[in-house]
Parts: structure tokens; C-alpha cells; sequence
């Protein structure tokens, strides 16, 4: 924001009496208003209650301003300040020197029933993918029928933007499509409704064998995503390049790997009924990892 916010205030006597009577008063006091969270000590989880509080408050104006919301008398309350650690003695996991080498990455796991969950994982800095990968196996379940292989996928706007691979430092990316095998391909998935920039949802990784029937990739398509039979036959599928998307003739495609090379975005038309996150919208680098 450029320019100036002038603020101003009438002259009015009645302000005199008042706690804060000028604007600057009013400023100030609004500057060290903080929201405080009270809770039972002796009421095991219990959510408490929130008072708007100052910083320039002393302690009897603390105890005087929650026992009026309490209906109680101020002298009767005593506060603790709050403890997030415990004060008992542990083993830790790792030895003191771990410490240095250890890097925070906050990851999103998606689970084999596509629900969302957000970890915090420390990989050793100097290490690889593969690193992060191991210990991402140690804080989740995977599911009965998973193949037990981890990927680590870059998703901006919707879109699996890079697939990276175990053997890469973790701040470096590899290509979006993988081939697996010779007659085999790894490609990423989208939803869209209408128009290719219209995207949302949860972008996904999809196995396509050269030469199959494109009845066959839906099929699995429909099964990964655990949708009716009715539902789904509302769905389209087409490729996107440069912003323009082309529909796939699903009862004549065979799938050519040739044909995906290039890396277009392969989408899934249909109505969207998700609900609104702001979890991909904006430009910064999202990692998800997919079991």
C-alpha cells in the first residue's frame, strides 16, 4: 500500500470520560490488545474460553477482567503459565550432534482413501529423497493393499508440477513423467471443470501401459478414486498442452506412449464438488508425498 492513512476525530465533550479519549489512546490500546485462552487446571482437555486482554495490564487487572466473565471473585483465582513440553525426563531418538544435520519439511501424506494429512519430517539436510522418503515411513500407515513405494511429488496450483526422484537432493527436480519400464509410463492426473485453467481438487499419478484400451485406464482411474458407476459416467478425460485441452475418444484410443513424451497435463473433466481449499493456490512449492 503506498500513501498515507489520515485519521481524525470529532470533538465531542463526552469523550473526556472515556477510557481512551483520543484517537492516539485508542490506537495504542488497540496495538497491545492480545487474546488470551484460559482453561481448568483441574478439568483434564478442557477447551477453555478466550478474553481479549492488554499488555499493559498488570496481574490484578488480568484476574479482575477473567473472574467478571467467571461471575467469581478475582482474589479466588490463581493462573499457571502454560506448559507445551513436559518438564519429566526422556530419551531422545537421536544423538546431540543429529541436531546440526537435521532439516524441518513440513509434507502432506495422501493416503490410500485420498485423505489429507499434514507431517513434519527431519531428514538429514546434506541427504536425499530416499532419506526423506525412509523417514516418512516411520510416521505413517500405509494401507493394506499398498504397494509400500513412496513418492515425493511437487504440486503447484492443482498441478503435480515434478515427480522426484530417490536419488536427488531434496531441492532438486526431475521431470513430471516417468517411464518405468520400456512399455510403461508414469503420468500425472488433474480435475477440471469447462476450462483448463479451471482446475481443483487433488492431482494424482496414474500407471499407463503402451497399447491398452483407454476403457481399461478409466477403469482403473474409477477404482483409484472410489466412485459410483453413475457418478463416473459423468467423467471425461482429455490432455492438456499450452492452456487448450483436447477430449479423448475413450471407446477408440489405445494408449501410445509417444503421445505423452511431450508431458501434457492429463485431466478429468467433470463437476466440481470438492470442497474450497487454499491449500494449492498459491505459487510456492507444495510437496505432497503419495503412497
Amino acid at each position: 500500500m503506498r500513501g498515507d492513512i489520515i485519521v481524525f476525530q470529532k470533538s465531542d465533550p463526552e469523550n473526556d470520560n472515556s477510557k481512551l479519549p483520543t484517537t492516539k489512546e485508542y490506537f495504542r490500546d488497540f496495538y497491545h490488545r492480545v487474546d488470551v485462552i484460559f482453561c481448568d487446571k483441574t478439568i483434564p482437555s478442557d477447551p477453555g474460553f478466550v478474553v481479549t486482554l492488554s499488555n499493559r495490564m498488570n496481574y490484578f487487572q488480568v484476574a479482575q477482567t477473567v473472574a467478571q466473565r467467571l461471575k467469581t471473585d478475582p482474589m479466588l483465582l490463581q493462573f499457571f503459565k502454560s506448559q507445551g513440553y513436559r518438564d519429566g525426563m526422556a530419551p531422545l531418538r537421536h544423538n546431540y550432534e543429529d541436531f546440526e544435520n537435521w532439516q524441518s519439511f513440513k509434507c502432506i501424506w495422501l493416503n490410500s482413501q485420498f485423505r489429507e494429512e499434514e507431517i513434519m519430517l527431519y531428514p538429514d539436510k546434506h541427504g536425499y529423497v530416499q532419506d526423506l522418503l525412509e523417514e516418512c515411513k516411520k510416521a505413517v500407515e500405509p494401507g493394506e493393499k499398498a504397494s509400500g513405494k513412496l513418492r515425493l511429488l511437487e504440486i503447484v496450483s492443482y498441478k503435480i508440477t515434478g515427480v522426484y526422484q530417490e536419488n536427488e537432493p531434496l531441492e532438486c527436480l526431475s521431470p513430471a513423467t516417468s517411464r518405468y519400464k520400456e512399455k510403461e509410463m508414469l503420468v500425472t492426473v488433474a480435475h477440471f471443470h469447462k476450462e483448463v485453467f479451471g482446475i481443483f481438487g487433488i492431482p494424482f499419478l496414474l500407471r499407463i501401459h503402451h497399447s491398452e484400451h483407454f476403457q481399461e485406464v478409466m477403469k482403473r482411474i474409477q477404482s483409484l478414486l472410489d466412485i459410483q458407476e453413475k457418478e463416473f459416467k459423468k467423467f471425461k478425460s482429455a490432455v492438456g498442452v499450452m492452456g487448450q485441452h483436447q477430449y479423448i475418444n475413450e471407446d477408440e484410443y489405445e494408449v501410445n506412449l509417444k503421445d505423452f513424451e511431450s508431458q501434457p497435463i492429463n485431466m478429468l473433466s467433470h463437476f466440481n464438488k470438492a470442497p474450497k481449499s487454499h491449500r494449492y493456490t498459491d505459487l510456492g512449492k507444495a510437496i505432497k508425498i503419495h503412497n
